[in-house]
């Protein structure tokens, strides 16, 4: 079982990125009502301690690590995500490469030394390793020309469970700006394109409402750190 996937196979799901460091932060997102909120490995800090004391604030929080680099997903796994975001996946054979550090062999290359890390409870959960394959979900971004380009293979390979848009890379592979017509409307495709397929699209852009409306299944709202530098502004 995995609570997130469970959530985007019965619709639109709005979440949160978490860039503030520290356990009440994450604390504080997930009480608020999120469907989910992402720890931001990749524009926020990379501190594995720090990563699992907010995974331990927040046990459902999707970790976004730096690469895709399958020590990096055995680290955050072992730390206890069961729901990783992989960013600048550009193919369908780098989503493979992504799942396959997620997965314990034969069905993948995950290493494993659950029993002496959080995941496994440091041996007290004994059963981790035999549904750890099952339980844990993988999101890939498409941020370029190339991940569209190949986007249905990408959606094809299984155990991607969310393909999600960053429309800020996305737009500079693209050089232009986010807001770009021709950004929109390449967004607007890719999304129809994964609904025509049946892979739930994801996707962090201004306007989230418009984009579930467009068919998008996961919405990222906002940033907590942005959240919290705007309204100390407007309190000044």
């Amino acid at each position: 079982m995995n609570a997130i996937r469970d959530k985007l196979a019965r619709g639109v799901t709005r979440g949160l990125w978490q860039n503030l460091p520290g356990p009440e932060a994450a604390e504080l997102a997930a009480r608020v009502g999120f469907d989910w909120i992402v720890i931001d490995g990749e524009h926020g800090a990379w501190d594995p301690g720090d990563i699992r004391r907010r995974l331990i604030a927040a046990p459902d929080a999707i970790v976004r690590v730096p690469a895709n680099e399958a020590w990096l997903l055995k680290q955050v796994l072992d730390l206890g995500a069961r729901t990783v975001l992989v960013p600048m996946v550009n193919s369908a054979e780098e989503a493979r490469a992504a799942v396959a550090a997620c997965r314990y062999p034969p069905d993948g290359i995950r290493g494993k030394g659950a029993a002496f890390a959080r995941a496994g409870m440091y041996s007290l959960d004994s059963g981790y390793e035999a549904q750890a394959n099952a339980e844990v979900s993988v999101w890939v971004q498409a941020e370029s020309r190339a991940a569209l380009d190949t986007l249905e293979d990408i959606a094809a390979v299984e155990g991607v469970d969310c393909v999600f848009f960053g429309p800020g890379d996305l737009s500079a592979d693209m050089g232009a700006s986010p807001s770009d017509p021709a950004v929109i409307a390449a967004l607007e495709n890719a999304i129809a394109r994964l609904v025509a397929v049946g892979t739930p699209a994801g996707i962090f852009a201004a306007d989230p409402e418009r984009w579930a409306r467009a068919g998008a299944r996961a919405v990222a709202l906002g940033s907590d750190a942005v959240v919290l530098a705007q309204g100390l502004r407007a309190l000044l």
